[in-house]
Order: structure tokens, then C-alpha cells, then sequence
């Protein structure tokens, strides 16, 4: 998979080994306690992020077998626990807890951020339009009526597992209107973060894009607030 003028980001170095364990690390034990389980998370940040950047099916393909025969050579009596069915883990499904009176003032009703595997889509689709109504009633100006069909919500889980790590970053790659601002915005509404958007005019220059940057590094640096 190297680098080719169609497919100029194909770079993969150790960091992105570094970023794999930084995504296995995330999970609790609690919520890997079996063998296929840790194997279904290797798996998934592998996947996340390597195959994630590739262009076509062909190289993903590529990718799936070679993680196969990887784990075949290395893994001896556990590769009987390697499933390869398709799976996602996400840090969004726990609900927050209920007030009793009894907590302490600083005490935080913010749903836990548990990173653990997806029970069900059926139960993550009913989650996320949950959030999605929720957006609408508390975001003002911007309105999200979304399908989650399989292939939109398999890019939210991205966009949100990108957010959520630590210098995660992302460039979204597509036609307009197939839905990268609007499930960005939801990744971060999810998250609990701010967004802001360049609003590009004729006379936007490169002193309005420093301004715009100094916005952002004075809201998540001085103020510590996450956008």
C-alpha cells in the first residue's frame, strides 16, 4: 500500500502502530472479558486506522486477508476465537445517571464515556436518532433530519471515534451533499463539543482565515472549552 499520485495519503509509519494501542488501551477490561472479544477490538482499530484511508474495495479486501493470515501465523489454539464479522465499538450508548439527591455538588450527570462494542444496530440506530432529536431541540439554526442507513452510520461511528481521540484528525472526501458536515456536527454534538464552521465569502483572504484560527486556538486553548 504505497503511496501513488491516485493515492498520495497511502503513508503508514509507527504511528499509526502507536495509534492502534492507543484505541485498544481505551476499553475498560469490564467490557473486554473474553478472548474473541480483545480479538474483535484489535480487529476494528486495525481497521479504523489503516483500511479506514484506503480508496477501493480491492485494497480493503487486501487488507481483511492479510490481517487474517497475520493473526492465523501469530495467534496458534486462539485463532479458533478470530470472527471477522463486521462489528464497531463506540463510546456513546451508556445512559446518564439518575439523580438521587444525595451527589455532592460537583457531582457530573454526563452519560459515561464507554468505549465497548455496539450490542445491536437496531439499539445504536434508536440511539443516535435520539441524539439526533436531541440536537435539534437544543441546537438553534441548524436542522438534522438524517436516514442512518448502514453506510451513514458506519461514518458516524468514525467521525466520532476520530473526535473523541486524543489528536485525532480526519479529512472527509466526498460530493457534496452526501452528508460530511452533518454527521460531523452530530459526531460532535454526541461528543458534548461545540462546532464551528469557516463561512466562506468573496472576500474571504488569508487574514480572515488567521482570524478564524485564532478563534479556535483562543476557545480550546485559553478557555479550555472543546470545539
Amino acid at each position: 500500500m504505497l503511496p501513488t499520485p491516485a493515492k498520495f495519503h497511502y503513508v503508514f509509519n509507527l504511528r499509526d502502530l502507536s495509534r492502534i494501542w492507543q484505541g485498544i488501551l481505551t476499553v475498560q477490561s469490564a467490557e473486554c472479558e473474553s478472548v474473541m472479544k480483545l480479538l474483535k477490538l484489535w480487529r476494528h482499530e486495525c481497521i479504523r486506522v489503516i483500511a479506514d484511508r484506503f480508496t477501493n474495495f480491492d485494497d480493503k479486501d487486501w487488507f481483511y486477508a492479510k490481517m487474517r493470515t497475520v493473526a492465523e501465523a501469530n495467534l496458534g489454539d486462539y485463532f479458533a476465537e478470530y470472527n471477522e464479522e463486521e462489528t464497531y465499538f463506540v463510546d456513546f450508548l451508556r445512559e446518564a445517571p439518575e439523580p438521587t439527591g444525595d451527589e455532592p455538588e460537583n457531582f457530573n450527570f454526563d452519560p459515561p464515556k464507554i468505549y465497548e462494542e455496539i450490542p445491536s444496530y437496531q439499539f445504536t440506530i434508536d440511539k443516535v436518532l435520539f441524539f439526533m432529536s436531541q440536537f435539534n431541540e437544543y441546537i438553534r439554526g441548524c436542522f438534522l433530519d438524517l436516514v442512518f442507513f448502514h453506510d451513514a452510520l458506519v461514518h458516524l461511528f468514525i467521525i466520532s471515534r476520530i473526535i473523541r481521540t486524543p489528536r485525532g484528525n480526519a479529512l472527509l472526501v466526498g460530493v457534496g451533499g452526501s452528508g460530511k458536515q452533518s454527521l460531523t456536527k452530530l459526531a460532535s454534538f454526541i461528543a458534548g463539543y461545540q462546532f464551528y464552521q469557516i463561512t466562506l465569502t468573496r472576500a474571504y483572504t488569508i487574514t480572515n482565515l488567521t482570524d478564524d484560527l485564532k478563534l479556535l486556538y483562543r476557545t480550546a486553548g485559553a478557555k479550555g472549552q472543546v470545539i
